[in-house]
């Protein structure tokens, strides 16, 4: 159990906020330590320059006055004063702790006159760094990389006597702490920069990617896959918790959408079912009805004696009026339900849908016979469509094509009317109060098929159902 605990604390959502807030501070880190030994090593060129160049310029003037003294103090001019009658060795010693250093003291002929420390180089003190600029009458501080850690030079001129000062010292043993720290730099940013890369990896692994992978899933779910989050995404815990609740909701969400089409379809059998017995009704008690009116009138027209003209005409309206009543009832009683679907047939219904409605009807290939439900869902999508072309869309010219190959059918209504923008989802449908294409659609839905709208302003809709 402990050792499945700690992946589970690691793969939660706290270690992940705590590894992520890491990354900017190791990337502080990197940069405080770089711009610190930079920084650091500039501060200390600086102030070794400063130091240096004071202490060479000091001891030159030492140099000098001493010679001065001498000069006086014995009454001969100072360039007969030689560098042995000079206490060189107790003024020119320089330590420091832990530092490497040498100084020389060479004549205008670049003979070495006094020399402490072993940290000149080779071959002659005329081709050491300083001492020909020296004798020259300059003084200053350079930096030399000729050694493995580097050197700082310091000379300068010997006041009224033309010999040449140079102290030399390790820059190495100057900053010895900083190289120290520079050699364990690599070792800090290296693991600074392997912190940052694993939290990166962690956090693109178990928290970008999971999330990307989660939306994306999300908007299969949104398209009727109710599978898309069925599968782990292996991400931290709350994300994985979100995981299995989206799939909890697909499923709901899929459970009702059964539900409602199980009560959709008892709705329109229902629906169906209370058609036929209006259809049948008004076909045997109101259109008899009607027929046996017409036959009295036609009757009392055979009887009439007074004023047989007169009669006549108003008898004869009578029987227009009821024919034309007859015939309302009919196209009344076929739309509330279709004797010819069940009777000959949908191209029969179908025929008769669009002759009543001077629409043009084309058929292709041989129709199997489908089963009344499917029968009626094309039929119902079909008169939809038309009343939907002739009442909205205000067309001229409608087109119907039912196309057969093989096990699938095609049912297919253009019209050339006014058109309207479709919305993304069926579900916008009822917000622009075409409902229906709503009712269209869950046709569609219970009769295992697929309708698709077109439609464009000004060009027209297209309607196509599919079953196969």
């Amino acid at each position: 159990m402990k050792d499945s605990a700690a992946p589970e604390r690691f793969y939660g959502l706290r270690a992940q906020v705590l590894l992520w807030t890491m990354l900017p501070l190791s990337i502080l880190l990197i940069i405080f330590s770089v711009t610190g030994v930079q920084g650091h090593q500039e501060a200390m060129k600086n102030l070794a320059t400063q130091e240096n160049s004071r202490l060479v310029l000091a001891l030159a003037q030492v140099i000098a006055l001493e010679l001065d003294n001498i000069s006086l103090r014995e009454g001969i001019p100072v360039e007969q004063v030689s560098a042995e009658r000079l206490d060189l060795a107790q003024w020119l010693s320089i330590e420091h702790v832990e530092a490497e250093s040498a100084v020389v003291l060479v004549d205008a002929d670049a003979t070495l006159l006094f020399q402490w420390g072993s940290l000149m180089p080779h071959g002659t003190p005329a081709n050491w760094l300083g001492v020909s600029e020296a004798l020259a009458g300059a003084h200053d501080v350079v930096f030399t990389s000729d050694t493995s850690h580097g050197e700082i030079v310091a000379y300068a001129p010997i006041p009224n006597r033309n010999w040449a000062l140079v102290i030399r010292e390790s820059w190495h043993a100057l900053t010895a702490p900083l190289i120290r720290y520079e050699q364990v730099l690599p070792f800090i940013l290296l693991t600074a920069f392997t912190t940052s890369g694993l939290i990166l990896f962690f956090g693109v692994r178990f928290v970008v990617q999971p999330l990307h992978k989660l939306r994306l899933a999300a908007a299969r779910i949104g398209k009727g896959d109710f599978d898309a989050a069925r599968t782990s995404i292996r991400g931290v815990r709350e994300i994985e918790e979100l995981r299995r609740s989206l799939n909890d909701m697909a499923d709901q969400v899929r459970n009702h959408q059964v539900a409602l089409r199980d009560y959709l379809g008892a709705v329109n059998r229902a629906q169906e079912e209370e058609r036929a017995r209006l259809s049948r009704e008004l076909h045997d008690e109101t259109v008899q009805s009607l027929i046996a009116l017409g036959h009295k009138a036609q009757m009392a027209h055979r009887l009439t004696a007074r004023d047989p003209e007169g009669v006549k005409v108003r008898i004869d309206e009578l029987r227009q009026m009821i024919a034309q009543a007859i015939e309302e009832v009919r196209r009344f009683s076929r739309a509330l339900h279709p004797h010819y679907l069940e009777e000959l047939g949908l191209i029969a219904a179908l025929e008769t849908l669009t002759r009543d409605a001077k629409a043009e009807f084309v058929v292709t290939g041989t129709l199997p016979r489908l089963s009344p439900d499917r029968e009626l869902a094309v039929y119902r999508i079909a008169q939809e469509a038309v009343n939907n072309a002739l009442r909205h869309a205000h067309s001229a010219c409608i087109r119907v094509e039912l196309a057969a190959e093989q096990t699938r059918v095609s049912l297919r209504v253009h019209d050339d009317g006014i058109g309207f923008r479709v919305p993304t989802n069926f579900t916008d449908l009822t917000r622009a109060g075409h409902f229906g294409l709503i009712g269209m659609r869950e046709r569609a839905v219970l009769a295992n098929g697929n309708l698709s709208v077109n439609s464009t302003i000004s060009s027209g809709t297209v309607i196509t159902f599919e079953l196969t």
